[in-house]
């Protein structure tokens, strides 16, 4: 029985510390890419975007994409990819104020995601 109760008590120590290290690490990369987002935004204000800046942006996003569909499913994510697939179009069009309008969304986005990782009474109920 005693067996029992710390083996329980293993895996409960683990999922939380699993939980915790998910939230840092996914939350610091979210942080990172809205950084990211804000220096794009200066070049889009700038109009010295290129279509290579902007698809080197969105191979950052990708990535953290894959680890956040692995680890958090969630609507928000899907918004941010429908912003950079919009994005797209005006990258490649030129047309700095509706890109300078997708990235404002997704800056937003990158920083309200972490918000819904982080374990509070309010998302749960």
């Amino acid at each position: 029985m005693t067996k029992n109760i710390w083996a329980g008590l293993i895996a409960l120590v683990l999922v939380i510390a699993c939980g915790v290290l998910e939230v840092a690490i996914l939350s610091k990369q979210y942080q990172s890419l809205a950084e990211d987002c804000q220096q794009m935004m200066e070049l889009c204000n700038e109009k010295t975007i290129t279509v290579d800046d902007y698809n080197d942006f969105r191979e950052r996003w990708v990535k953290l994409r894959e680890t956040s569909e692995l680890l958090l499913p969630h609507v928000d994510v899907y918004e941010i990819n429908l912003r950079f697939a919009e994005g797209q179009a005006y990258a490649e069009n030129n047309d700095y104020t509706q890109l300078y309008a997708q990235f404002c969304v997704i800056e937003e986005l990158l920083d309200y995601v972490p918000h819904l990782m982080m374990p509070n009474l309010r998302h749960i109920v």
